[in-house]
């Protein structure tokens, strides 16, 4: 596992470790979970720009080396060439052919160390670009964990409020305002009970009145109604007393 992959899976341990006690705990919590993942981040990136300047600075060295033979590579091909010239004017003189053979030989060992010097090189710079690219992606990851942080402390805190709020309303509807309404239910109830008992009363009443009036107004019509008999009959026997006092 390289060295991103080990920062990751140490971060993802940090919250998986303490995340029953985020999703239970308080906004503290959760600041301080994200303030030490954020900080454990820091330091890692610190070493890891430390390894990368290391890398940087092995690749400043290549190159400086790849130039320093380079210019010793110029001047050997010079010195070879006034070998030459030397041995062209002065052939029974040994001294030119050794110098020239000698400078040959490290023209030689320059060009194979050049080689595996251009080969590192291009490693060397490769790995610096990657980890560059890496540690400007690293600054970006801890600048979302400490957006985060925020956010979900913020998120934290308006759902912590929503369900409290909930619970509250909940206990309210269950408890203080079902019991309101039902002792207002049963107080109209009793009133009503207490208007029915009373128009009924007073129904009585009328009634009783209505039933006496009528008993008076019978009575009376009773009354009339005799004395109409009475009258008509007696109009009738007079009537009668006259016409046989007429025939006598």
């Amino acid at each position: 596992m390289g060295f991103f992959g080990k920062l990751w899976a140490r971060l993802r341990g940090i919250f998986i470790g303490a995340g029953n006690d985020i999703v239970s705990s308080s906004p503290e919590a959760i600041r301080a979970t994200y303030a030490a993942a954020i900080d454990d981040a820091k330091r890692r990136y610190k070493e890891m720009e430390q390894a990368v300047a290391l890398l940087a600075r092995e690749r400043d060295r290549t190159e400086m080396t790849l130039k320093d033979l380079e210019k010793e590579e110029v001047e050997l091909q010079r010195k070879l060439d006034g070998a030459l010239a030397s041995a062209e004017a002065d052939p029974t003189n040994p001294a030119h052919r050794e110098a020239g053979t000698r400078y040959l030989a490290r023209i030689k060992e320059i060009g194979d160390k050049q080689v595996s010097l251009i080969t590192a090189l291009e490693t060397e710079r490769r790995k610096v670009e990657d980890y560059k690219f890496r540690l400007r992606s690293f600054t970006e990851e801890i600048g979302r964990l400490q957006k985060e942080q925020g956010e979900m402390v913020a998120e934290f805190v308006s759902t912590q409020q929503v369900i409290q709020l909930e619970d509250r309303l909940k206990g309210l509807g269950e408890t203080a305002v079902d019991e309101s309404i039902v002792a207002i239910r049963e107080r109209v109830a009793t009133m009503r009970s207490h208007a029915k008992i009373a128009t009924e009363m007073g129904t009585a009443t009328l009634e009783a009145q209505d039933q006496a009036y009528e008993h008076v107004g019978t009575e009376k019509e009773a009354a009339s109604k005799f004395d109409e008999l009475l009258k008509a009959r007696t109009s009738v026997k007079a009537g009668v007393s006259d016409k046989e006092r007429e025939l006598g």
